[in-house]
């Protein structure tokens, strides 16, 4: 029997299963520690595919109201190329329904997105830098002032980004302020009207969600939190609407990968002024 015929099942990825799918990841160049795995594991749901060898395969989404976002989709790389990609995903589109999947497709996987119906809104724009700048202060648009965020406006700023992405970010953000070094918040009138957070991930760390309701109050979190890890690498994953791509490579980090935000259905509609402008990360959308 060739490897092709063992038989393959799927069934609910477990805590077990996290050291061997860190390993997966690791075999295609993914960045994700073994932490990253097990804080995503802890907010979303995952499926596993394997045969009498081991996992060969996984995919994770996490609910988040009316949506759901599809993430971590990998397949050993010795059984690419045999539909077990595509198996991966109808699983979990089987399980998740009738929520719209989303997702954030490299340009290897977009093809077989697009196959089963996902069509492009956004295009997400990946900076990094082994070394983060040191930069001057960003000034402020009048009215507006910077603060260190704190448990007391956590309900707010949940209420912001499930208004700045169209979908319930309850879970998801509650999770993200746990493990988060630093948190910023733009305050107007006494409103939370913006927010970023840096927190570990990958090969050191990584800025994101920044929501806010402009390229300028998004520059002014961004420098804020920049100022506070200055020489360490650093990520981002910024929106080409945000139109922040170009600046982030004028200032010292620059765009390493291009990807495309997918939906199945109708894209999420922001509510309010604010805006996502980088991302939680790309699992997450």
């Amino acid at each position: 029997m060739s490897i092709a015929e063992v038989p393959i099942r799927f069934r609910p990825m477990v805590t077990e299963d996290l050291i061997h799918a860190h390993e997966l990841s690791r075999a295609v160049g993914w960045p994700h520690r073994l932490q990253d795995w097990q804080w995503i594991h802890h907010v979303s749901q995952g499926i596993v595919a394997e045969d009498a060898h081991g996992i060969l395969g996984t995919a994770l989404c996490c609910l988040q109201g009316d949506y759901v976002s599809l993430g971590l989709v990998i397949v050993d790389v010795r059984r690419q190329g045999q539909g077990l990609g595509r198996k991966l995903v109808d699983q979990v589109l089987n399980h998740t329904s009738p929520r719209t999947p989303l997702l954030v497709a490299t340009p290897q996987g977009a093809p077989l997105y697009s196959s089963q119906g996902f069509i492009t809104y956004e295009h997400i724009h990946q900076h990094q830098t082994a070394s983060a700048p040191a930069l001057p202060h960003h000034e402020l648009p009048v009215g507006h002032t910077l603060h260190e965020i704190t448990s007391q406006h956590f309900p707010q700023l949940i209420e912001l980004a499930s208004s700045a992405t169209g979908m319930n970010r309850g879970l998801v953000l509650a999770a993200l302020l746990k493990i988060s070094q630093y948190v910023i918040g733009i305050e107007r009138d006494r409103q939370q009207v913006g927010f970023a957070l840096l927190r570990p991930f990958g090969r050191g760390l990584a800025i994101g969600p920044v929501v806010a309701e402009s390229a300028e109050q998004a520059k002014v979190l961004i420098v804020a939190l920049l100022s506070r890890v200055a020489g360490q690498f650093v990520r981002l994953d910024v929106t080409h609407s945000s139109g922040l791509s170009n600046w982030l490579t004028d200032i010292g980090i620059p765009q390493t990968d291009k990807v495309a935000q997918m939906v199945k259905g109708s894209p999420p509609i922001p509510l309010g002024n604010a805006l996502q402008m980088a991302l939680a990360n790309q699992a997450l959308c």
